[in-house]
């Protein structure tokens, strides 16, 4: 792709070139004669540069990389990936009942994916695919905002609270994989399916702790859950390896959260 960008360059060093050498040189014949050959000197340069460029797309197309890739029965890979996920809160019928807590906001949480993919070929146009992975670094956080009435009888309180709600996730997705057609090195894929996902962060020793201390710790969720997801991919033929970038989103079936009547802070 280096010549698209030169002809690029050349073409406009070649317009700011003649509009200087018109706006001096346009009285007289011989210069325009001057400005004549350096039009076709550029031109030609120009033409050069193009029909190297084509030269190169076709030779690129010409040599496909991992022809046998797809035609296996089974193939393995890493998976590295950027996370993000929040909580979606509704209110129980005991919010409505209290007058302590106005609302509550989640917050999302970032982390990091690392696990290994295994591929099986169903046909020319479905893979099987389960890719568990680790998903590390992400932490939670709602945001418990107060009455002004609470606040008045709890000086000591402040008006928001956020309490953090740790995260570490072991993830087993298994998906089913839809491929188009491969185009020379490149070819695009959706998928979907279901996932379980483990928590390894689950509070539930350190809440029963707390409940017996007489504190009110944050809320508990449930160590497992159930999610379906969807997404779309590329996979993108290299020499020696194949990259797919893709971007999924998922969601969890039923609710993650024990709700606990004795504590303000899962009560709501």
């Amino acid at each position: 792709m280096k010549p698209s960008y030169n002809n690029f360059s050349h073409t406009e060093h070649y317009i700011k070139a003649r509009f200087h050498s018109a706006k001096r040189f346009a009285a007289t014949a011989a210069n325009e004669k001057f400005i004549r050959m350096k039009r076709n000197y550029y031109t030609y340069i120009l033409s050069l540069l193009l029909c190297i460029g084509c030269k190169n797309i076709f030779a690129q197309e010409a040599n496909l990389h991992r022809e046998d890739h797809d035609r296996r029965a089974f193939y393995f890979g890493i998976s590295v990936g950027y996370n993000s996920s929040t909580l979606l809160t509704t209110r129980s019928p005991a919010f409505l009942q209290q007058s302590d807590i106005n609302r509550i906001e989640p917050h999302s949480s970032q982390g990091l994916e690392l696990g290994f993919i295994g591929t099986a070929r169903l046909s020319n146009r479905f893979d099987l695919r389960f890719a568990p992975k680790l998903v590390l670094g992400g932490q939670k956080y709602l945001s418990y905002y107060f009455t002004d009435s609470y606040l008045q009888a709890n000086p000591g309180k402040t008006a928001i609270e956020n309490m953090k709600l740790p995260t570490n996730i072991l993830s087993f997705p298994l998906d089913l994989k839809l491929k188009s057609d491969r185009i020379h090195n490149f070819r695009v894929y959706m998928f979907g399916g279901l996932r379980y996902d483990r928590n390894l962060s689950a509070n539930a020793a350190e809440y029963r702790e707390a409940k017996q201390l007489g504190e009110n710790p944050p809320p508990q969720f449930r160590s497992g859950d159930l999610a379906y997801e969807g997404g779309l991919g590329f996979n993108i033929y290299m020499p020696f390896s194949v990259i797919s970038p893709e971007i999924k989103i998922g969601r969890t079936i039923g609710n993650s959260h024990i709700r606990d009547a004795g504590n303000p802070y899962s009560n709501v």
